[in-house]
Order: structure tokens, then C-alpha cells, then sequence
């Protein structure tokens, strides 16, 4: 049975990855459809041997479709996916609009992909932060050893979390700064170039956290286990792809390294790198292009047994978006044959 397939967002960052994956992969699709903003209708996208001219999401018609990937924002997903829904779409959605709504799965599949195997379809599922889907593929086997109660984690999210703009930002602020030039900002507030930039660029919320370091704590608390306890700090680096994080866990069982690193190695989507080299993995060197969650530096906790520390980096626009996106079709598709 074949299926058709829209991407809604198709032109952008995240789009565009998922695209690389379908020129690479073999899915049971019989048409594939790319759809984008007005500014973007007309332009020609190849996919495989096709090239596929993008279409207005104003006027598309989702009900020409089986599936559809949106990674247009929210404003967008907002507007259309219940709309692609009530016309017979599911809808794979890799926004934050619908990631706190108890009636949408938030879906990382080597984590709790059992929930799509009982899904009705259509459906509207959500795609965790990039963040999150990095942290959470490195507790899953510890919480399966040792059920993790406390997490403290520090991000070092790379530009293209916040969208193909940024990109573009971070390659002219650093080109303008090493020419002493003056550097424009329009993306971020602050000069991105040669910089860091504390709470990964969101406003502050009364608890005096920011957006983007309650998303850690939400997400994660709906995928993995709603009673532990999580803290973030989160900031926006000067990296093109590829999400860093600094990770600290308590758990409830004194914890084997030799053991936790077996399962680990054994997770699916998981790499471990155990090397001496302390630099090692990271973005630029490890992560970028590659499928993987990698994990290094795992040490013991210097006081507590129940504690340790570790290293995780992913390409954010891999499994961070577009991957974890594509095994959720997968899925979807292999129920329905």
C-alpha cells in the first residue's frame, strides 16, 4: 500500500534535511508533495529523480495526502495541522505548539514508540525539542538500570536550532567581525559571532527560567517519567549544527559504570565513545550529518555512588528534527501495511 506525503516547511532548515533523507531512504511513498509559504511557491525541489515544484500552504489541499511533516513554526502549525487532521492527514509536527497538549503524543520512538503501534489515525503527533530528544535517548537506558530521579543538565545549542536565518547570521557576524567591520544583528538580539548567549535566546518566565529551559523539564517529565526532577541552563553558541549538553544524574540504585555503559552501547541510536582524548566526542568533529546521539566523558560522581556525570552531542537538525520525524513515519507506515 503507498502512501502520499506533504512537507510542509520544505524550504527551510529542518525541511531540507528531511528531504536528504528521503533522496537516501526507501519509504513506501507513492508521491511526495512540498509545501511552504507563499514567498516560496514555485520553486522547483528535487527529490530522487523528481523534481517538485512548492506549493502555497494557503490554498493545499490536505486531504491529497496521507501524511504530512510540518517544520513551519507554530503560528503554522497552529493554523493548519488541525485543519490536515479533520481532512483524513495525520500530522508529524516538529514545533513546540502542540507538545504540552495531553491529547498529542510527544513522540521520541526509540523512547516510547510503543504509543504509535496503538494510535489511531489521523492523529496530530509532536516531535520533542532537539534538546530533549538528545538527553533523552542518553537516560533511557539508565532509567531502565537504575530509575533516574534528578537531572541537572547545561546546553550549548548550535544556530541552527533557531532556523536557516541563523545560520546565515553566524556565517556574516563572523565574516564582518574578523574583517573589523560592522556587524549587523537581526536574528538575535545580541551578536552571536565569537559569543555566547545565556537562556538560548528565550524570555524569561516568572519562575525566572527561560522557555527553552522548561521545555527540558516538560518534555522530558511527558516522555520519560513525569516524577523526575529536572533542572536546565541553556545557551545559544556560535556552532552551525550540533547541540552540546553537560549532564548530571541522580538516580535511585547506585550506579555501575561498566554496567551503564553495556546498555548504553546496546541502546539503539546511541554511540558511546570511550576515549581518553578529552576531545572527544563533539559537534563539528562527531555529530554533524550523523544519525547518532553521541555520549563521552561518563565519569563517576566524585561523592555519590548514585551519581553521574556525562557528555552528549547530536546534530539537532538529524535526530534532533528530521530523523526522529522519518522513524515516526516509518512506524506509522509498517502498522498500516
Amino acid at each position: 500500500m503507498s502512501h502520499k506525503l506533504a512537507i510542509v516547511g520544505g524550504t527551510g532548515a529542518v525541511g531540507r534535511v528531511f528531504i536528504d533523507y528521503l533522496n537516501n531512504h526507501k519509504l513506501d511513498l507513492d508521491e511526495i508533495k512540498i509545501v511552504a509559504s507563499k514567498r516560496s511557491a514555485g520553486k522547483i525541489i528535487k527529490i530522487e529523480n523528481s523534481e517538485i515544484k512548492v506549493e502555497d500552504i494557503e490554498s493545499f489541499n490536505f486531504s491529497s495526502v496521507d501524511f504530512a511533516f510540518f517544520s513551519a513554526g507554530s503560528e503554522v502549525a497552529k493554523k493548519y495541522a488541525p485543519k490536515a487532521k479533520k481532512l483524513g492527514c495525520t500530522v508529524i509536527d516538529n514545533s513546540s505548539c502542540f507538545r504540552r497538549d495531553d491529547n498529542v503524543p510527544l513522540i521520541i520512538p526509540e523512547v516510547n514508540g510503543e504509543i504509535l503501534d496503538k494510535l489511531p489515525l489521523p492523529e496530530i503527533i509532536s516531535n520533542p525539542n532537539c534538546s530533549v530528544s538528545q538527553l533523552l535517548i542518553a537516560l533511557k537506558p539508565i532509567h531502565d538500570l537504575y530509575k533516574v530521579k534528578r537531572v541537572d543538565v547545561a546546553t550549548y545549542q548550535s544556530v541552527s536550532g533557531t532556523g536557516q536565518d541563523a545560520i546565515e547570521e553566524l556565517k556574516l557576524q563572523s565574516k564582518k567581525f574578523l574583517e573589523q567591520k560592522k556587524v549587523e544583528k537581526k536574528v538575535y538580539k545580541s551578536q552571536i559571532a565569537f559569543n555566547v548567549l545565556p537562556g538560548a535566546v528565550r524570555p524569561k518566565l516568572d519562575n525566572g527560567y527561560t522557555e527553552e529551559e522548561m521545555k527540558m523539564t516538560w518534555e522530558a517529565q511527558k516522555i520519560l517519567d513525569d516524577s523526575i526532577k529536572i533542572s536546565s541552563s541553556c545557551a545559544r553558541v556560535p556552532v552551525f549544527y550540533g547541540h552540546s549538553e553537560a549532564v548530571h544524574v541522580e538516580t535511585e540504585k547506585d550506579v555501575n559504570i561498566e554496567e551503564m555503559i553495556s546498555k548504553m552501547n546496546s541502546f539503539s541510536g546511541l554511540k558511546v565513545v570511550e576515549s581518553n582524548d578529552s576531545f572527544n566526542p563533539n559537534p563539528l568533529d562527531d555529530a554533524e550529518g550523523d544519525d547518532a546521539v553521541f555520549v563521552g566523558s561518563i565519569r563517576e560522581d566524585l561523592w555519590q555512588k548514585n551519581r553521574v556525570n556525562f557528555w552528549v552531542i547530536s546534530d539537532n537538525l538529524r535526530k534532533g528534527a528530521a530523523l526522529n520525524s522519518m522513524q515516526i513515519l516509518e512506524r506509522l507506515i509498517s502498522k498500516i501495511k
